[in-house]
């Protein structure tokens, strides 16, 4: 197509007072005069693709004006669409509402990052947003979120950069913008915390309080073999071959109690088989299975796992379920990693204050007792250890509250919910008792590909970066073992003579005594007869070898 501007000025006759034709104005020859401009016809059918059967183009001089023309067709010809006056707010809706594979987890969390950014981006055409503005708007986020409860702190405002380049790329993608305007954009600086679970002896210490508890081959199980919380809710004793002790994962329960679904695993690779020991195996098929089929006879007929809906949105009705309730329907995700907590919190507590003392008190008020007080107990306040305390009595008030008598004067301030107990758990999260799974098997000596596999990761780097911290002891072992496995002469060490012709001690094969400076040698310089000017003093005689070894040093 043949893109054409002409002169146009918009000057008028001054006789008829009509406007110049395009190119008849008589001043058109003068510098900087007018502009140029044109318009082509969009052929039938781009026109949907262009929303318009004409378009226009313009420029202060010809070949300004007809490379705008250029552009603007070349556009055209590769699917730039229309957008018009699309708004970024109204943008960010539609696309948000397309994202149908989201998991529920997830899209209630894009949701909340689209409500974000909607005050600071929604009324900016999104044909003109650009990098000033997406940097803008999460400095806002940022300052107006700074005191609320839960602000939005660096690594939240990486996720909504994120999702909003996201975006944009699919924008970019569908010829909707040239350019993504979100690359590029600087964040606060953000370092990921290392994953810090609990060790061997807490993990031990929390299967301990939850051996009485009706799901505990579940903690286990995600203690152990590392399983998600949703992989377990999901776990069907279809999948559990008892045979050769493997149990496969094929499902999961996610989502909150107002929207939760069925699922494949997380990644293709969380479709895997995990390999359980002997004693877990007996936890789940002499313990645990029983303890359901009594429950399921109690029910009856009503026992069902219930109904949700997978990927895709379609109802699943659910069969097989290793972990229920005592009424046969699945659990919620989220009432797992309250009672997880409530356990966990539970371990070795003996009682919690429930009225603030000062130091130097001699009695204390408490609430419900989990043990005898009387004895000796580890004062905790938010979970840390401050003092040493000794019960020698127990006075009964009214409901569950008691009176503790101590031995000594309370040794610090102590305010409502300071608690009394042995070796408490520092607080955790359900997903933690996975890392911790991991962490005891990376500090074992378990190949880290096979931890990776066990875990369902789809690749070892994922592995590797949550749990580099782990990893450095097995790098030290690494490193150890390549030297030790090069073989290399023996090397002897000597004695190296000092200025003053004293020993220094041992030396390097260089010669080097270790913390000193090495002595930089260059060309020996001549001295006695071989010096330059020498003159031997009257009755001078050189020395001879002999004497040479008598006066050296040993």
């Amino acid at each position: 197509m043949k893109i054409t501007a002409k002169h146009r000025c918009g000057c008028r006759d001054p006789l008829t007072k009509a406007k110049y034709p395009a190119g008849t104005c008589p001043d058109s020859a003068k510098r900087g005069h007018g502009f140029y401009s044109g318009e082509f016809r969009v052929p039938k059918e781009l026109v949907a693709l262009a929303g318009t059967d004409r378009v226009r183009f313009k420029g202060a001089t010809r070949k300004e004006a007809e490379e705008d023309g250029d552009r603007k067709w070349a556009a055209i010809r590769a699917g730039q669409q229309h957008i018009g006056d699309l708004a970024t707010g109204e943008y960010l809706d539609q696309w948000f509402a397309g994202k149908r594979s989201l998991r529920p987890g997830t899209r209630r969390r894009y949701g909340d990052f689209v409500n974000h950014l909607k005050p600071w981006l929604g009324d900016i055409p999104l044909g003109g947003l650009r990098s000033h503005h997406v940097d803008q708007a999460l400095r806002r986020i940022e300052e107006t979120t700074a005191t609320r409860p839960r602000p939005v702190g660096p690594a939240t405002l990486k996720d909504i950069h994120d999702m909003l380049k996201t975006a944009l790329n699919d924008a970019v993608r569908q010829r909707m913008i040239p350019f993504n305007p979100a690359i590029g954009v600087e964040l606060p600086e953000y370092t990921a915390p290392e994953v810090e679970p609990w060790e061997a002896e807490e993990v031990g210490v929390f299967l301990a309080e939850a051996a009485d508890d009706r799901l505990s081959a579940m903690w286990e199980l995600i203690a152990l073999h590392g399983l998600r919380r949703g992989e377990a809710c999901g776990a069907t004793w279809g999948g559990l071959d008892d045979v050769r002790s493997v149990l496969t994962i094929s499902q999961q329960i996610t989502g909150t109690a107002a929207e939760m679904g069925v699922w494949a695993p997380k990644t293709r690779s969380g479709k895997r088989k995990v390999d359980l020991d002997a004693t877990m195996l007996g936890r789940l098929v002499l313990d645990h299975r029983p303890v359901q089929d009594d429950e399921r006879k109690t029910v009856g007929a009503a026992w069902d796992n219930g109904v949700l809906p997978d990927e895709h949105g379609r109802p699943v009705q659910l069969r097989d379920l290793m972990f229920t309730r005592p009424d046969g329907r699945h659990l919620d995700p989220q009432w797992v990693t309250r009672r997880m907590q409530q356990i966990a919190r539970n371990a070795g507590l003996c009682t919690t204050v429930r009225m603030a003392a000062a130091a130097g008190a001699e009695q204390v008020i408490v609430g419900l007792r989990r043990a005898a007080p009387v004895g000796e107990w580890t004062l905790y306040v938010d979970r840390e250890p401050v003092g040493q305390v000794r019960v020698v009595e127990v006075e009964q008030m009214r409901g569950t509250r008691a009176r503790l008598h101590l031995a000594e004067p309370l040794p610090v301030d102590v305010e409502v919910g300071a608690e009394l107990g042995r070796d408490l758990l520092s607080p955790r999260r359900l997903h933690d008792l996975r890392h911790s799974s991991a962490s005891i098997q990376l500090a074992a000596g378990v190949d880290l590909a096979l931890v990776s596999k066990r875990l369902g990761h789809s690749s070892s780097s994922i592995t590797a970066n949550l749990y580099v911290h782990l990893l450095r002891s097995a790098g030290q072992h690494a490193a150890e073992t390549v030297a030790a496995a090069i073989p290399r002469p023996t090397r002897r060490p000597h004695h190296v003579l000092t200025s003053n012709g004293e020993s220094s001690g041992i030396s390097d094969a260089d010669g080097v005594v270790p913390g000193q400076r090495p002595v930089r040698r260059g060309r020996a310089r001549p001295r006695g007869a071989e010096a330059r000017g020498f003159e031997p003093r009257r009755g001078y005689k050189p020395p001879t070898a002999l004497a040479v070894r008598r006066h050296r040093p040993d």
